[in-house]
């Protein structure tokens, strides 16, 4: 019985051990806050609610978006790194949005109705980026995508295509970054995301 015990408790803290070594950020000498971090490859997680029965479809696009909010900016997928984790390595001193591991060219969506703050491939760390400014006053803003489909003053409804998964700016892997910021706030103006 000690034995086992002692295994299981040795097997999870490998597996802590190695999540928290699988999220670290390299810093480099960027000038800009957000050129400081670094995103570490990471393992796509679905969502368990979405089956073959539920996957997104066109018709249950447009019924999300008739409700003007959506479960997740990258449909059928959950966070897979999440906001808050303490590193000095962040420029922030932590991680600043939820990351959501899936593969390059899977749909970004808008999580609730509003305007293009800005859509760009100058996001330094980030890459491609867009910035939504959200029904509620908000920004979300969509990090490191491999395809941007909208521009800076498109109004968008949410369930709306933005983009794609990408692996721009400083990452190891495809994923989304997704913050959420106070309207026109900056790197590390951010809070855990809700919508």
């Amino acid at each position: 019985m000690k034995r086992n015990t002692a295994r299981n408790m040795s097997l999870g803290l490998l597996a802590l051990m190695l999540t928290v070594l699988s999220c670290n950020k390299a810093e480099n000498s960027a000038a800009t806050p957000e050129a400081q971090d670094s995103e570490m490859a990471q393992t796509p997680v679905p969502d368990p609610e979405v089956t073959t029965e539920n996957v997104p479809t066109p018709a249950t696009a447009a019924v999300e978006a008739a409700a003007a909010r959506v479960k997740s900016p990258v449909p059928g997928y959950t966070v897979t790194y999440p906001f808050g984790v303490k590193d000095p390595r962040y420029a922030a001193g932590y991680h600043t949005g939820d990351d959501y591991a899936s593969p390059t060219g899977t749909k970004v969506v808008a999580v609730l109705d509003g305007t293009i703050a800005w859509s760009n491939n100058n996001g330094g760390a980030y890459g491609r980026w867009i910035g939504l400014r959200a029904s509620n006053g908000r920004d979300y803003v969509y990090c490191h995508l491999s395809v941007r489909s909208v521009s800076t003053g498109t109004k968008v409804v949410a369930g709306q295509k933005l983009g794609e998964v990408g692996a721009t700016g400083n990452v190891t892997g495809p994923h989304l970054h997704f913050e959420d910021r106070p309207k026109g706030g900056g790197y590390g103006q951010v809070r855990k995301p809700k919508w």
